[in-house]
């Protein structure tokens, strides 16, 4: 289940928008939702140009400028210090390819995430230092590693640090540190990503800034977007324009890429999902200067080699989090009560480092919960987690600090280091943290608007396009078609996905609803329901048609949110939380009877909680009861997960007092004692 959030709508602004500067009323409507009402925020959101704010109002941007150059005019020898992750890769390509344009002595490092792991290690350092390097640039890392500077300063270098992430309350005693997240920052603009930041800074080092933006958009583009920062401010001006630059790459490397990603159409949407995680699985499975050669090579057949390699690495890298998936489904499969957890914790011998983030954001999705996945080795275990909106994941993980050996991060995710017998512990500990919270922040999907089924048109689609790049801050709209029949239920693709016939009124629509098999799907032909999409358009012979792509489904009616609610509630009190006021109406003997009845008649093994709920009129708390006591009491084979019911009948002899039950007696006692 997700709690979906519908945006309010100021109506009258958005007459405004309307009839003062003649925007269709469908534009108008959704600049009025993302708050972008006057007029010169409008006009910069739907703007073409390119044109970047000064960069050396940007706190050290001048030191470094002058730096550099001086580096340049005395040949010195210089290295950039990158990342292993896309960002890190194009911010080092995007440094080194310029600098090589100046006819500098440079050359570039990234460490090895398994040996080295993330940022500036002073064994690295005592490398670059015996191979002659003056001046250090690091690109999307550096602002925390204030003993590895204060090394590399007492070794002769000069270290200039332009990094993004949040600085600690000291800063290192580098010679310019370029970071808008400074504490006495007065810049304007703060978001950006490393790509972006060190866009800016060969910006202010080149007099021709067209021949800049015009030459590096591209990858300052991919970094932006793959780092998931906010695609507003000159942020959406760098992604717009890369964006443009892809589509016209003179990069042999970027160009064999696109190709072998199957891209048909280069937008954000092609960056996060195809471009970015080839880059990344680079730096997660292989070597990110397999990556960084892309982008730095002239030669077609090491652009041929290098994107044939990177596209092998994302299929390995897929084939493994597909087998973490399916060992964590047996994990669960054997355990349930794994996801009654306020936040999932698991781990294993057998999963690669390298891609425990992306499964972990996979799990939060499926579950809506917290989750925190770890590699376990025989010494120090790496662990990733990710979290759901208004729960600070790393606040909970800072508290647990004392079992962990190593620990960073911000409030969606975290990374941190633990050693293997403390992994138990630190479980329990950081769910003793959540479970003192009234109620988790529940996993939210945000809705635009709702839509009218009949009023949908293909200009509205046309108009989304002006709103692209869609990305963090500037999402990809998802709208609210309420009160539709499902009139058919179509598999497609051999049965991998269902093509849904919906009707409201005179509007008839088909769905599309991905990944999703009919013995997933929990509905039936009939049913009124509440749908979340996306609206896109199809071409087929040069004829366009609406598209829908289903985010989301609900009963009409149903109230998910206490649902939800409700469901935090049984969890907590089968971990022996009991809340008076909340689990005083004990389960009627007609529920039971309701419920039995309704199982035998259905004859199905898979229900989703919402779905229970609905048919037999019952609060989710006592439906889960009831189950509890009828598997219990051989009525039934039963497990949960998350939210959907896994139930078999049992053949039943005889009469059978539910009074007998342990599960009842047990809740009859707790109404009786909070009287």
């Amino acid at each position: 289940m997700k709690n979906w959030s519908v945006s309010e709508l100021d109506k009258d602004m958005v007459r405004k928008l309307n009839t003062q500067y003649g925007l269709p009323v469908f534009t108008a409507m959704l600049l009025t939702i993302r708050n972008i009402t006057e007029k010169e925020d409008i006009e910069e959101f739907f703007s073409h140009e390119i044109d970047l704010d000064d960069p050396l109002l940007i706190k050290d941007m001048d030191k470094a400028v002058e730096r550099i150059r001086q580096a340049l005019d005395n040949n010195e020898k210089i290295c950039i210090y990158g990342d292993y992750d896309c960002d890190g890769v194009t911010s080092t390509a995007i440094m080194y390819s310029y600098l090589e344009s100046c006819f500098a002595d440079v050359m570039y490092y990234i460490p090895d995430r398994n040996e080295e792991g993330y940022g500036m290690n002073i064994p690295a350092i005592q490398k670059l230092s015996s191979e002659g390097i003056k001046l250090l640039i690091t690109v999307d890392n550096g602002i925390t590693a204030i003993d590895e500077i204060e090394y590399a300063v007492s070794v002769g270098m000069d270290v200039i640090v332009t990094d993004h992430h949040k600085p600690l309350d000291i800063l290192p005693a580098a010679h310019a540190v370029v970071n808008p997240h400074r504490n006495d920052e007065t810049y304007h603009f703060r978001d950006y990503s490393g790509a972006g930041l060190a866009l800016k800074l060969i910006y202010a080092l080149d007099d021709n800034n067209y021949s800049i933006i015009e030459n590096y958009a591209d990858l300052a583009a991919l970094g932006t977007v793959a780092d998931i920062v906010p695609l507003c401010g000159e942020n959406r001006k760098i992604v717009k324009f890369g964006i443009v630059a892809l589509k016209n790459t003179e990069r042999p490397g970027l160009s064999e890429l696109i190709e072998k990603s199957a891209i048909n159409e280069i937008n954000s949407g092609a960056i996060g999902f195809k471009i970015g995680p080839r880059i990344n699985a680079a730096g997660r499975l292989g070597s990110p200067y397999d990556a960084l050669n892309l982008f730095l090579t002239e030669d077609v057949d090491v652009a041929d080699e290098k994107s044939e390699v990177l596209c092998e690495l994302n299929r390995a890298r897929q084939k493994i989090e597909g087998d973490i998936i399916k060992d964590i489904d047996e994990m669960i499969a054997d355990d349930p009560s794994i996801t009654e957890n306020r936040i999932i914790v698991l781990a294993s011998d057998k999963w690669n480092a390298g891609v425990i983030g992306i499964v972990s954001s996979r799990i939060t999705e499926r579950f809506g919960k917290p989750s925190v996945m770890i590699s376990i080795n025989d010494e120090v275990c790496k662990a990733s987690g990710r979290s759901v909106t208004g729960f600070s994941l790393v606040d909970a993980v800072f508290a647990c600090s004392e079992h962990l050996v190593k620990f960073g991060g911000h409030p969606m995710a975290v990374g941190f280091s633990i050693k293997k017998e403390k992994i138990d512990v630190f479980t329990k500990a950081v769910n003793e943290y959540a479970d003192k919270l009234d109620y988790m922040p529940l996993y939210t999907m945000k809705l635009d608007c709702k839509l009218n089924p009949e009023s949908v048109v293909l200009d509205m689609v046309r108009q989304l396009k002006n709103f692209e790049p869609f990305g963090c801050s500037n999402p990809k709209p998802i709208f609210g078609f309420y009160g539709m029949k499902l009139d058919k239920i179509t598999p497609v693709g051999g049965g991998k996905h269902l093509r849904l016939s919906v009707s409201r009124g005179n509007a008839r629509l088909s769905l599309m609803c991905f990944s999703t098999s009919p013995s997933e799907f929990p509905y039936n032909e009939g049913e009124t329901l509440d749908f979340a999409v996306n609206i896109d358009k199809n071409e087929y012979m040069g004829k366009e048609s609406l598209s829908f792509n289903v985010k989301d489904i609900r009963i009409n009616g149903f109230d998910v949110e206490r649902a939800m609610l409700e469901l935090q509630d049984y969890e907590l009190y089968k971990k022996g939380v009991f809340t008076k006021g909340k689990h005083d109406k004990f389960p009627t003997r007609e529920q039971f009877a309701a419920i039995y009845r309704f199982l035998k008649a259905a004859g199905k093994e898979r229900y989703t909680v919402d779905e229970l709920c609905h048919k037999v009129n019952i609060d989710v708390f006592r439906l889960l009861i009831v189950l509890d006591i009828m598997k219990e009491l051989n009525f039934i084979e039963y497990s949960r997960c998350s939210d959907v019911l896994f139930v078999r009948m049992c053949r039943v002899t005889g009469k059978t007092e539910l009074s007998t039950s342990k599960v009842y007696r047990k809740l009859e006692e707790e109404i009786r004692n909070a009287r």
